[in-house]
């Protein structure tokens, strides 16, 4: 994943808050904002259970939106449309 995402353009990105190899929330955040500068404020990450404590007041405190499955296809792809008017606000500037 991370090769990839050095090596192509990505409007948005959804991915897992649990991925294996202890790769945390914090960590996904800190290494794509340092990595692919910008793209962190595009983020949507997707829980199969209630996130930990600590994650969830990382994930307020930065405002990064999630969700939580079962989930309703209607919200993530609300949540994509939010992410990708980002992108374009952010091109048009």
């Amino acid at each position: 994943m991370r090769a990839r995402l050095l090596a192509e353009a990505f409007d948005a990105v959804i991915i897992n808050g649990k991925l294996p190899g202890g790769w945390t929330v914090q960590a996904i955040d800190g290494w794509i904002a340092e990595k692919c500068p910008g793209l962190e404020k595009r983020l949507l990450f997707t829980f199969s259970g209630g996130a930990e404590p600590e994650v969830n007041d990382f994930l307020q405190q930065r405002n990064l939106p999630y969700l939580v499955k079962p989930f309703e296809v209607a919200d993530l792809i609300a949540q994509a449309r939010r992410l990708l008017q980002k992108t374009h606000a952010a091109a048009a500037s």
